[in-house]
């Protein structure tokens, strides 16, 4: 496996977007500031592409449900997971600095009172950055009285900031191109992809995968009835797709695909993942979005394609009722199908909030009455089933 890393951080920060409730660019919108405030400030290309990589990356603490206090963000608690989060994945040393740090303020009102030089620039312009868009990052129409609310907006806040990022960040609002782009919707979601970033540096698979597991504990700690979800169904993934006859390199992006397959849960309301009973249908159709959502993700990274369609399309069925995508039959591949039957498998071997784990044997019951509806391949049940336990 040969992934690029600028590829698999721009992808995965998306699904950060999505968990925090952030108007859906704020990473991407966050980089594109933190990169255009550093250039002008003139910090080096290796530094402005560190903080790059920070900003995309800036609230993966913000994912975390224990860093939430009724639906009240602790700011500092965020900072403080992002950190722990991030000194465990392949990047440069400087990156969970940033992070922790990125809420601190020149004046010393930040969660860790910090102040002046005391906060690395890098945090510094993350924070300037995150603090106008969310802000101004819902915002449409640009328009003169939109522009003068951004000055005026900046004139209430930039003691907050240190002098030499203030005064480059009020040049750069001066400039016509620069909020022109920023507010216009039809480069909104790809602002990032507006700067030119020179990474020829490539993940293997062991890396690759540390950024896999990373999110799985995201996707899985939103709810104590899926702590191990994710991993669970990734190690069956993996297995069924060895005792099929699959290479190595394909049984690891079974693992990997198997690890993010519920990605896109993080879009769900944790009210509905956790409700105690049935669904209403409102609340089903929310979280069917969810499949929606781990494609769109895992799209955006290249090299990912047989990984997101594994991992996207574990609710299709043979019959063309399942969703994202209503794919059907021979279109779907023969480890897109191991991925839907390892999922049902896990899921009804786990405890819910609705209902205690199934045994292995009432578990293949279901399973087997799925396969007479055609939801599931039942040639593939009788290959997989021996080695499922």
């Amino acid at each position: 496996m040969n992934i690029s890393r600028h590829s698999l951080i721009f992808g995965l920060s998306y699904a950060l977007d999505i968990a925090g409730k952030n108007n859906l660019s704020h990473s991407k919108s966050t980089a594109y500031l933190s990169v255009m405030m550093s250039r002008a400030i003139g910090l080096d290309e290796d530094t402005a592409m560190t903080i790059y990589y920070a900003a995309l990356l800036h609230d993966i603490g913000i994912s975390n449900e224990y860093c939430q206090n009724e639906h009240a963000i602790d700011m500092g608690r965020h900072c403080v997971i992002g950190e722990e989060m991030l000194k465990k994945l392949p990047l440069s040393e400087e990156i969970p600095t940033y992070v922790l740090y990125h809420h601190e303020f020149c004046d010393g009102s930040g969660p860790f009172g910090l102040s002046g030089k005391e906060t690395p620039k890098g945090s510094q312009i993350i924070c300037l950055a995150s603090e106008f868009d969310d802000r101004f990052g819902r915002a449409d129409d640009y328009n003169r009285g939109l522009f003068l609310e951004v000055c005026n907006w900046f004139d209430e806040k930039k003691a907050l900031f240190s002098e030499d990022i203030a005064d480059v960040f009020w040049h750069l609002i001066q400039r016509e191109y620069f909020l022109l782009d920023y507010f216009n919707h039809e480069t909104k979601y790809a602002l990032s992809d507006k700067i030119v970033i020179n990474d020829s540096l490539h993940y293997q698979t062991e890396d690759v995968e540390k950024f896999a597991l990373c999110f799985a504990d995201i996707i899985d700690q939103r709810s104590p009835f899926t702590f191990s979800h994710s991993t669970g169904i990734a190690k069956l993934a993996k297995i069924a797709a060895a005792h099929l006859g699959y290479d190595s390199e394909t049984q690891n992006r079974m693992y990997i695909a198997g690890l993010l397959h519920d990605i896109g849960k993080l879009h769900v309301s944790t009210d509905i993942l956790h409700k105690n009973g049935p669904l209403t249908p409102d609340e089903r159709f929310e979280i069917n979005k969810h499949a929606y959502f781990t494609w769109k993700i895992l799209e955006q990274i290249q090299g990912f394609e047989e990984i997101t369609d594994f991992a996207a399309n574990h609710h299709e069925k043979l019959d063309g009722t399942g969703y994202p995508h209503q794919t059907a039959g021979d279109q779907l591949s023969e480890l897109d199908r191991v991925m839907a039957i390892c999922d049902v498998y896990q899921s009804l071997t786990e405890d819910r909030p609705y209902r205690a784990k199934l045994s292995p044997g009432q578990a293949w019951g279901i399973i087997d009455d799925m396969a007479n509806t055609r939801h599931l391949d039942r040639s593939l049940i009788e290959k997989v089933r021996k080695i499922f336990g």
